[in-house]
């Protein structure tokens, strides 16, 4: 900026000439070269608001997106899924208990015996003399069990915990998909709150440096001056407080998702509440006793109990199984004695632990012991479903009154703002009236904020109650969200 010349009349006469880049601008009056200013700032600011929306928007990461790369990247639900498949391998394992078993056997047997005496009479040393002989032998086995009542028993086992594995798979996804949308929506919650406090930080900054002005110019007390200092020093506090719950949930959806640079899409303007299908307490609570998907789990694992018990009881029966056998044997040097040549026997097999120092009974009294542990841990599940189910409709429910309330406060409270700041432009308001209603304003839309996803986490956790949180909950509440910078 060059030749900077004001010739000042107060404020209504002023003569304002610069040259700003090669070109001479002239001012008669002081509101026309702000006006000026601001309109190059204005368009600037909108060039560049325009700019980071338009990047931001391009590459937003909305909710149905950050499940999907949870589903690929989570290393705990791969290893969920992982231990998924190795469950179903156990039904082969039992199914084998009581298919037949071939098993091939052979040997080489070398032996040497020393001769001292013949038909009982002693020879002197010279005639001690010494032979040696080598078998070899071949077998193929084959067993077919054919009472096995703790393989049957087993069998019943695998495949209830088969139903058990994948009702804990199901409910493990279930919980996945609420770990993924709640640490993306708390991304939303906590971004949307250190904007709230940095725009409160800015505005009380603003009116600090202003009382400050004032106080050099004796128009205000100190004491106010002190008030508005607190109020900036609190919500600088809040922000940086707020900033730091943004990194920790930043960190914590990567941690899901695997890192992450893109800006994530946010609620729309016009957001709105949606109570759930259906609308009683009564309606989810009768779901939640047949889908909620911990009552299944706690279900099976009493079954499973059950028949872990019958499988300790079945020790007490005898095994029987089918035994055939052929092989071949070959000895040299051979000798009329020598077993050569093919042999087979085909026989019944039986064995039956008629005493093991009494640990059967003892296996036996413990899996009754865990059968009613797993009866008690049923009647546990059945209590803390229907408590939950009840705990997040309420929340639901009460989640449209506090959503109209807060937005409600937040507009009176943004009002009273101003109109507290234009009385103190005309000498009806103390400043410590204008920063109490400023503090209002913002507490109130900080509340509203927090409604907003306080609802959306009731909506998943009551979902979730009843065993129905599916992809497609994670698909409607994607259409709640818009590509838009903060």
């Amino acid at each position: 900026m060059k030749n900077f010349q004001i010739n000042e009349n107060h404020t209504k006469k002023m003569q304002i000439r610069f040259s700003m880049g090669g070109v001479k601008i002239h001012c008669s009056r002081i509101d026309e070269f702000t006006q000026w200013v601001d309109r190059i700032i204005m368009k600037k600011m909108m060039l560049v608001t325009c700019l980071c929306w338009m990047s931001s928007s391009a590459f937003a990461l909305d909710l149905m997106q950050a499940y999907q790369r949870a589903q690929n990247s989570d290393p705990t639900w791969r290893a969920q899924q992982l231990q998924y498949q190795a469950d179903q391998l156990n039904l082969g394992l039992a199914q084998g208990n009581l298919l037949p078993t071939v098993t091939l056997s052979g040997n080489i047997t070398r032996k040497s015996q020393e001769i001292s005496q013949l038909n009982n009479v002693s020879i002197s040393p010279e005639f001690l003399s010494s032979s040696s002989s080598t078998s070899r032998q071949i077998t193929l086995t084959a067993r077919q069990p054919l009472f096995r009542w703790d393989a049957w028993q087993a069998l019943k086992q695998v495949k209830t915990s088969l139903s058990l594995s994948e009702v804990t798979l199901r409910l493990q996804q279930q919980q996945h998909i609420l770990n993924v949308s709640e640490a993306y929506f708390n991304v939303l919650r906590q971004q949307s709150l250190t904007a709230a406090y940095l725009q409160e930080e800015k505005a009380l900054l603003e009116q600090l440096n202003m009382m400050n002005a004032k106080l050099r110019e004796g128009l205000v007390a100190k004491s106010e001056v002190s008030e508005a200092n607190a109020q900036y020093q609190n919500a600088r506090a809040n922000r940086i407080g707020t900033h730091v719950q943004l990194v920790l949930a930043q960190e914590q959806l990567a941690q899901l998702i695997g890192p992450y640079h893109e800006s994530l899409a946010v609620l729309r303007d016009d957001f709105q509440f949606q109570k759930p299908v259906p609308e009683s307490l009564e309606a989810w609570s009768q779901l939640a006793q047949t889908q909620n998907l911990a009552i299944q789990q706690a279900r099976l694992q009493r079954q499973y109990a059950e028949d872990a018990r019958r499988v300790e009881q079945a020790a007490r029966y005898p095994q029987v199984e089918a035994v055939g056998s052929y092989g071949y044997a070959k000895q040299s040097p051979e000798s009329f004695m020598s077993p050569d040549g093919q042999f087979d026997q085909v026989g019944i097999e039986m064995n039956w632990n008629v005493f093991s120092g009494g640990r059967v009974n003892k296996n036996v009294q413990k899996a009754a012991v865990l059968v009613k542990k797993s009866e008690a841990e049923l009647d546990a599940a059945i209590r803390k479903a229907h408590t939950d189910v009840k705990q997040a409709y309420l929340q639901v429910e009460t989640d449209q009154a506090k959503l109209q309330a807060r937005q409600a406060a937040m507009n009176s409270a943004d009002l009273v703002a101003r109109a507290s700041k234009a009385q103190y432009q005309e000498g009806l308001k103390t400043m410590v009236d204008v920063l109490l209603a400023q503090r209002n304003a913002f507490s109130a839309k900080q509340d509203y904020l927090n409604a907003q996803y306080d609802y959306l986490k009731h909506v998943l956790q009551l979902k979730a109650a009843v065993g129905q949180l599916t992809e497609q909950d994670v698909q409607e509440m994607n259409a709640w969200l818009i590509q838009k910078a903060i």
